[in-house]
């Protein structure tokens, strides 16, 4: 494969990206809060300008009742005061108020010795609860791995014993000055965290500050007078998303088995907080990736079944549930969110072919936009992605979306394999990557399965996939093309496969056990469990989901890993990853691609200096994009429709 991608391909790519990015403006609501008079909504706006690829983000309010959209300069994850007077939000190491119901805004601005990750109002008064992550500190893979600014020592990096890495704590910041006061024990982290009443806080922590540490962390209520902390729950998984009624008499979270720290999906658990006495919940069937307390009794949550969003409440006093809103298309982020406040319910949604709009729930279950945002201007028919189930070689259903162009058939296919893997496809903007539409636009059809282990058809559906990564979810993702081959949707003879994360380590791991893909694109693998064990930043993930001893040759470490299979490989291969990535670090493609190489394989090595997990900034996501639908073209011949 040559050095750079042609120009002729470069054109086409950089051709959509100017298209997608041609407009000015908020391109989504993100973090979404309500006041609590229910008249306003906050948010984080992504918002682009004009010469400028990556958007900036602004802390951004919305008056329901004019439409009138407010915004400030910089500022992400804003915070209503429970009054409703104040308002704060966050920047890169400081978090900013304004009395909102005050003209002129004073905008007052506090300085904090960390990142700040999230914040929170007491609910009696004026202090603030601030997430803060020291300088240095390991960012989750989600966010891109790497660290976060500022240097944690000079000179070299000393390890002995356990490792010593910049932690998370609790700080209580006051909004008319002061000194902010750490209130978390400095020898433990707190991952997550929210006030249960005006004097205790609910949170996820763990004694050490590593990634790995999260997978192992539990939940507890701390004493911010104090600093003493009184355990409530030990899963045995993981959890995250704590929070508390107002009173802070009942506390909740989600658990279950995650893959990452950033994508918490599983089951709604409520507890007394006087003694952790678990009350019976039921979520309508629904994996459930956000919970907010509307009132004393009433937990509104968003969630998965199966490929549909659901929003419902809970009101856990009378056992009674209720769906509020039911969609096959989405809302949210990275996985489905909710806002509530004032007997306001709040959502982003979109779908594939519907750009993300800021929407009210109303009485009758429908999502009323209030703020819509410019849809990019593409020649990629943006009508619909069309679900599929078919069965795996156990019987199982699985399901899954398929984007097609719109010239005839058989196309060329690319299997689009999720991270995670405890993560779900569900039908959202342009399926939240530009690759898809882009592969569509030149005559590819995309597949993007939701195989075993990921999130909407329960825990057990989870654990199936995570503890047995090569197995029958490889299965699962054979028989979707098979099933689509067979119906002569797609040309078996051209078909292609690529993901990130644990995408990635599938598109090795396919290619070394079959000869059905004619080319392949893993991003950010994992190629050998047994170095990325002794060399990632997160090795409680492969603990949990791997059987064995990682030194033991008989071990899943050796027998999961695609390295050791590199002579079987008989697939054009092209490899990605991050130079800053300590999730999977780039020595997994490294090793993978030398193997290949040393047996005469086709593979290609692509590192990005200046990247994580996964490519972020616009320059390294268009080069990408071109490198990606290149090689898909040299061994897969799509048409194209431009």
């Amino acid at each position: 494969m040559p050095l750079f991608p042609s120009p002729e391909t470069t054109e086409v790519v950089e051709r959509y990206f100017a298209r997608v990015h041609c407009d000015a403006g908020i391109t989504d609501a993100l973090d979404l809060d309500v006041s609590p008079d229910g008249r306003s909504i906050a948010f984080t706006a992504p918002v682009r300008t004009t010469g400028a690829p990556d958007p900036v983000h602004q802390a951004a309010v919305l008056d329901l009742a004019t439409g009138t959209l407010t915004r400030q300069d910089r500022g992400r994850k804003p915070r209503w005061a429970h009054d409703g007077t104040r308002l704060a939000w966050l920047g890169d190491d400081w978090v900013e108020t304004v009395r909102h119901d005050a003209v002129p805004q004073v905008v007052r601005r506090s300085r904090l010795p960390g990142v700040p990750e999230y914040l929170e109002w007491r609910p009696d008064g004026g202090t603030l609860l601030v997430g803060l992550a020291e300088h240095g500190a390991e960012r989750s893979d989600v966010d891109g791995s790497g660290r976060l600014p500022g240097s944690p020592q000079a000179g070299p990096l000393v390890s002995e014993g356990p490792d010593r890495v910049p932690g998370r704590g609790l700080w209580l910041v006051d909004p008319d000055g002061g000194t902010p006061v750490q209130v978390s024990p400095a020898d433990r982290t707190v991952w997550q965290a929210a006030w249960a009443g005006p004097s205790a806080i609910v949170c996820v922590v763990s004694r050490g500050a590593t990634e790995s540490d999260w997978y192992e962390a539990e939940l507890a209520l701390l004493d911010p007078r104090t600093g003493t902390l009184r355990t409530l729950l030990r899963p045995g998984t993981q959890l995250g998303l704590p929070a508390a009624n107002p009173s802070g008499s009942l506390v909740s979270a989600v658990v279950g088995a995650m893959s990452d720290r950033g994508l918490y999906g599983g089951e709604l658990v409520v507890l007394r907080a006087a003694d952790g006495e678990a009350l019976a919940v039921e979520t309508a069937g629904v994996d459930v990736t956000c919970a907010r307390w509307e009132s004393e009794d009433a937990v509104v949550f968003a969630g998965l079944r199966g490929l549909d969003t659901v929003i419902g409440r809970v009101s856990v006093g009378a056992a009674r549930t209720e769906v509020l809103w039911e969609s096959e298309g989405t809302c949210g982020g990275l996985l489905p969110e909710v806002a509530v406040g004032g007997g306001v319910v709040a959502c982003t949604t979109h779908a594939y072919g519907e750009a993300p709009a800021l929407s009210v729930l109303e009485p009758d279950g429908a999502a009323r936009p209030r703020l819509s945002f410019a849809r990019p201007r593409t020649t990629v028919p943006l009508e619909s992605a069309e679900r599929l189930t078919w069965t795996a070689p156990d019987g199982q259903t699985i399901e899954g979306l398929l984007v097609t162009p719109t010239t005839p058939g058989p196309y060329p296919l690319v299997v689009n394999i999720h991270g995670g893997p405890v993560w779900a496809w569900r039908d959202e903007w342009a399926l939240r990557h530009p690759l898809v539409p882009l592969l569509v636009g030149q005559g590819y059809a995309v597949l993007s399965p939701n195989m075993r282990g990921s999130l909407g058809r329960g825990q057990k559906f989870v654990t199936a996939g995570l503890h047995d990564m090569g197995g029958a979810d490889a299965d699962d993702l054979l028989a979707g093309v098979g099933a689509l081959v067979a119906a002569g949707r797609v040309d078996g003879r051209r078909v292609g496969v690529t993901g990130n994360s644990y995408g990635g380590f599938m598109s090795a791991w396919l290619i070394a056990h079959s000869d059905r893909f004619a080319a392949a694109v893993a991003r950010s693998p994992v190629t050998d469990w047994v170095s990325q064990h002794h060399t990632s930043n997160i090795p409680g993930f492969d603990r949990m989901c791997l059987a064995g001893d990682p030194l033991d040759p008989a071990s899943d470490y050796r027998t999961r890993s695609p390295l050791y299979r590199a002579e079987h490989v008989r697939t054009p291969v092209l490899l990605m990853a991050g130079a800053h990535d300590l999730a999977t670090p780039p020595e997994q493609a490294a090793m993978f691609h030398r193997a290949l190489r040393e047996h005469g394989r086709d593979s290609t090595l692509v590192i990005y200096p200046d990247e994580g997990h996964g490519v972020r900034a616009h320059a390294s996501v268009v080069d990408q994009a071109a490198r990606l639908l290149e090689f898909f073209d040299r061994h897969l011949g799509a048409a194209g429709e431009e």
